[in-house]
């Protein structure tokens, strides 16, 4: 059995040094909300030699509080959706993201509307439309395919979810709500 009496007896010391209470408070918790902090410690700590480097996929700006960096990465594909349609979608994956606080989106696009996805602080990913491919040496699908396989690497996604011209489905819906952590 470890002995336990050394680290108490360090916390004690610890305890009386000037400043320690006021750096529990104060600091402590400034450091578990820096972007910058959680970023550094996940690439030091959470990075195979075999996988890409993992990005920190933040909830965005509407949930918030310890255990969201938690929540499942869902890479949502809105390709081919009318750009007019883009913001409306993004607003429903708010709103489900709101009710269910069971996801984290990542969005990819081929259209240029990365400002709705931004507005509510979600990573966006744009794709090269499919009409007017200018390369020929290789072809649409297998951009896409190799571009979407970086895509769930880096952000270590858990699921996907296709969003068609339609906007999002019941089915896409049910699927998103399922990821809400059981209590």
């Amino acid at each position: 059995m470890a002995d336990r009496r050394k680290p108490r007896r360090v916390m004690r010391h610890m305890r009386r040094i000037p400043g320690y209470r006021y750096a529990r408070r104060t600091v402590v918790p400034r450091l578990r909300d820096s972007a910058t902090a959680r970023a550094v410690v996940h690439r030091l700590f959470a990075v195979d030699a075999k996988q890409h480097t993992p990005l920190d996929v933040t909830a965005g700006r509407l949930l918030a509080g310890v255990g969201t960096e938690r929540l499942p990465v869902v890479v949502v594909l809105l390709l081919g959706l009318p750009p007019e349609r883009v913001r409306e979608v993004v607003d429903e994956l708010a709103e489900l993201q709101v009710l269910s606080a069971g996801f984290r989106p990542v969005i990819v696009m081929d259209v240029p509307e990365l400002a709705a996805a931004r507005a509510y602080g979600y990573p966006a990913e744009l794709l090269l439309p499919a009409a007017g491919w200018p390369y020929e040496g290789q072809s649409w699908d297998d951009y896409v395919r190799t571009t979407l396989g970086t895509v769930f690497a880096t952000y270590r996604s858990t699921a996907s979810v296709v969003v068609g011209p339609d906007g999002l489905g019941r089915t896409e819906r049910l699927l998103l709500a399922s990821l809400a952590p059981r209590r």
